[in-house]
């Protein structure tokens, strides 16, 4: 109970600080940036994260997966080797996909050849990071995963202030900040995170779980990857819709309000994730399905209820807060707060289902619910583009979120009956069988 209560407190305390900072963040970037130039930035790092998803993710997932049941026989540092294996096995894709984005954006005139290579190199960063965040969560390590998150979210922002001060308000001065920030914590926080166990398999044992353990880290994650694009399509693809039509001010103006009205129910749905995810993948690995049940009750409502207070917080508050949090050039568009607000109330929720067909390594299932997602977010969004403007695109964000949700909630209550109804929980999560 000690324990369980102490990671309570970092979690709560470094979801809390990490909020502040990205509240405080946006504050000052739009305090410094114009509208064109924080459009510029946004759209940028929508393309690193769209990157960081499609690499990263995947395999992070994959690594919270087998946590519970790798540990058992091994070490962690045996998941963090095979995460890097496999980023390794998929860099000349990486590499080839970078350099076609690279030219074609450049071509675009959007950016320049010296923001594509500062972009490359916070992929690099964040994807290492990403694989040490993940495997922390999993072994509720909260002390250090929430120190690092809550320094990355202070720092980036405020390094990006003082280059803007030095360099002048560019996109380049801020990814610069941004790259040697996430560079510099990594230093900090990754040294010595994973010493070695007394537990660790012989180097003759290593080699074939090694084979094993990537076969595993694949199998689940192949069926991932396409879900980087689909994330990203549903929570950024608005704001390229928007530069493309309306121009990339109108888009920095969106995406300001866009992240203020999202960031609190991401960080409501990361602080329960963090807490609750890893006891909830144990006990399913464990097959102890009365415990799995009640967690997955607990997390479920309470995610609902404090996003429904979010909501309400949004609906009556958004002028005042955007007063509060971001610059005057950017408050016009405050109206659009409720909306994005209330679609992403119903993604926190619907990511809490999405965690079943994780848990029980369903992960087609992951897949075909934001295929849904994103196939209501290609129809709705560019009409509301094109018929509302930015308004349409705000409006449209809780209606293809519902979509998500719905799919979500299906897919769940029919993987938990397939668990039943087969005793399969035991299995679940089993990396390394002891025949090959």
């Amino acid at each position: 109970m000690k324990r369980q209560l102490s990671e309570l407190a970092w979690v709560v305390g470094g979801q809390a600080l990490t909020a502040l900072g990205t509240v405080v963040g946006v504050r000052i970037l739009t305090q410094f940036l114009p509208p064109s130039a924080y459009g510029t930035v946004s759209l940028a790092l929508g393309l690193s994260v769209l990157a960081i998803s499609l690499v990263a993710a995947p395999l992070t997932q994959a690594a919270i997966h087998f946590y519970p049941s790798v540990t058992v026989e091994g070490s962690a540092r045996e998941l963090l080797a095979s995460v890097l294996r496999c980023y390794r096995s998929m860099s000349p894709w990486v590499v080839a996909a970078s350099l076609v984005a690279g030219v074609a954006y450049v071509a675009s005139g959007q950016g320049t050849p010296l923001l594509v290579v500062l972009l490359t190199l916070l992929l690099a960063s964040d994807c290492w990071r990403s694989a040490n965040l993940s495997l922390l969560n999993a072994a509720r390590r909260q002390r250090r995963y929430a120190l690092w998150m809550a320094s990355d979210a202070w720092s980036r922002p405020l390094a990006a202030a003082g280059a803007v001060m030095l360099f002048g308000p560019s996109p380049v001065a801020v990814l610069g900040a941004y790259v040697l920030v996430s560079a510099l914590l990594l230093v900090v926080f990754s040294s010595r995170v994973w010493p070695k166990e007394e537990h660790e398999p012989s180097a003759k044992d290593a080699a074939e779980r090694a084979r094993r353990l990537d076969a595993r880290m694949w199998q689940y994650a192949l069926p991932l990857l396409p879900l980087g694009i689909l994330s990203w399509a549903s929570t950024l693809g608005d704001r390229y819709v928007i530069g493309a039509s309306l121009g990339v001010a109108d888009a920095g103006v969106y995406a300001a309000v866009y992240g203020l009205a999202s960031i609190p129910f991401m960080i409501v749905n990361g602080t329960a994730e963090q807490a609750l995810r890893p006891i909830y993948q144990t006990a399913v690995s464990r097959g102890d399905r009365p415990k799995a049940r009640r967690i997955l009750l607990f997390w479920f409502s309470g995610v609902v209820a404090v996003c429904c207070v979010g909501v309400l917080v949004f609906v009556f508050g958004h002028e005042l807060l955007a007063s509060l949090v971001v610059a005057q050039p950017y408050r016009r568009a405050s109206g659009l707060m409720p909306w994005i607000a209330t679609g992403y109330a119903i993604r926190a929720a619907s990511y809490v289902l999405e965690r079943v067909s994780y848990a029980y390594g369903k992960t087609r299932r992951v897949l075909l619910t934001q295929v849904c997602a994103v196939a209501a977010t290609a129809i709705v969004t560019p009409l509301g583009v094109f018929t509302l403007g930015i308004r349409g695109a705000a409006m449209a964000v809780p209606v293809y979120f519902s979509i998500q949700f719905v799919t979500a909630a299906i897919l769940a209550r029919r993987t938990i009956r397939e668990a039943r109804s087969s005793g399969s929980d035991a299995s679940v999560g089993k990396a390394l069988p002891t025949s090959a």
